[in-house]
């Protein structure tokens, strides 16, 4: 059976093999550069927390009993950085002292998610201690992804509604007044 002569010139044309190729590596092509733009702002979000808690731990180891509350370091943290989407009110506290055992608490209750109706069992603690003392300090920031439709991003905790669980944390000693 002989094929007509404009199937053979059709099937021998090499006419457009390049947009071929591009049609298929463009997707793959985006699909690896959005995974590399959401992963590198995750990780930038991530420095700024722990850098914003850097400095708000310096404010509350060298001015003791200035500051007291919670809302007082998470405003500081907040003005620090405008990186951090939502602060006020999705970023978490946790501020207690370790014991001369040096047991470390859990980080099951540090990360509260976004409800307002969340309670946290037992209560996140606020407690600067006193001379001399050791005090850890946690944050949890709740953000989304930066493409929610990629499906890519590190690898961390979530809560119910999508948002990922970013922390930091720091330990310090109260310095003698």
């Amino acid at each position: 059976m002989k094929m007509p002569l404009h199937m053979k010139r059709f099937w021998r044309d090499e006419g457009g093999t390049a947009t071929l190729e591009m049609v298929i590596m463009f997707p793959l092509m985006m699909l690896l550069f959005m995974a590399a733009f959401e992963t590198a702002a995750i990780l930038t979000r991530q420095i700024m927390l722990e850098r914003t808690l850097d400095m708000s731990v310096r404010v509350l180891r060298l001015a003791q009993g200035v500051v007291t509350d919670a809302d007082a370091v998470r405003d500081t943290m907040c003005a620090n950085t405008s990186l951090l989407p939502n602060c006020e009110t999705l970023l978490t506290i946790d501020l207690q002292v370790i014991d001369d055992t040096f047991t470390m608490p859990s980080n099951n209750q540090i990360c509260a998610g976004r409800g307002n109706d969340i309670v946290i069992s037992p209560d996140n603690e606020f407690n600067q201690g006193g001379n001399n003392e050791f005090v850890l300090i946690r944050t949890c920031l709740v953000v989304d992804r930066i493409l929610p439709f990629s499906g890519f991003g590190l690898n961390l905790a979530t809560d119910e509604s999508g948002g990922m669980h970013m922390m930091a944390s720091s330990i310090f000693v109260n310095e003698p007044s």
